[in-house]
């Protein structure tokens, strides 16, 4: 089987990782990977894909939107400038775009789920959920709406209580990697056909569940999920195992 991935970062280096039987090809900005089943081409998939790229055949190809800034212009180019070139070059192939919990960002102390509309409190996320509706216009594209991502390396729920980054009230709505790579293969196998699922540990919990300094009702959701929550399916269950 293989795999285009634009935008490679570290979850596809992770899924490649545990996936040694699949053929990887991956586009980033700069830099390159050390395994054997992965070849990176270099580019700024924003400007357009480099014809090496559209003249092969794939049989999956997984879209990690990567945005140079933080402003409204960055955001629609890197969500929304190769959604068409996509869909169009790569026709025969089943696609998954990974998208943001950010489009929930309008909600406050309540829980939300697919069946919930997306209701964006910035540009950026009205560009998410732009992005999301292009993508779902196709019936073989799947979107994934990942939590903020927890590794090895990287746990802003540690940082956030640790360095007291703020004191606001929030749920914590955060996915581990691993988790992250399961429902990836999960799909790849035909085990879970919802073309939109939010990705976020199975049990909600609070910043003030761990310390009291956090106050109030959250000012956020929690983002919950009515495909991807059957708690034997998860590494890690909820944040209790790894604040």
């Amino acid at each position: 089987m293989k795999i285009l991935v634009i935008g490679y970062g570290e979850i596809a280096e992770e899924f490649a990782k545990v996936r040694p039987d699949l053929d990887f090809v991956g586009t980033k900005r700069s830099g390159s990977s050390q395994l054997a089943n992965v070849r990176i081409i270099n580019c700024d998939y924003s400007l357009g894909l480099p014809e090496q790229v559209i003249k092969d055949n794939y049989d999956w190809v997984l879209f990690f939107p990567k945005t140079s800034g933080k402003g409204a212009d960055d955001y629609k180019n890197g969500y929304l400038s190769q959604i068409s070139a996509i869909n169009d070059n790569f026709s025969n192939a089943q696609k998954i775009f990974i998208s943001s919990t950010r489009v929930y960002s309008g909600y406050t102390n309540t829980v939300v789920d697919e069946t919930i509309p997306p209701k964006p409190s910035d540009e950026q996320g009205e560009i998410i959920e732009q992005y999301e509706n292009e993508v779902l216009k196709h019936n073989n594209n799947y979107v994934l709406r990942l939590g903020g991502l927890i590794t090895n390396k990287s746990n802003f729920v540690k940082l956030v209580l640790e360095k007291k980054l703020f004191l606001t009230n929030k749920y914590i709505n955060g996915i581990f990697i691993s988790d992250v790579v399961n429902l990836i293969t999960k799909i790849m196998q035909k085990n879970k056909s919802y073309q939109l699922i939010n990705v976020i540990m199975p049990k909600y919990m609070k910043y003030s569940d761990f310390d009291s300094a956090f106050e109030g009702e959250p000012v956020n959701a929690a983002v919950k999920s009515i495909h991807y929550n059957d708690i034997s399916e998860f590494n890690f269950k909820s944040i209790e195992q790894i604040k």
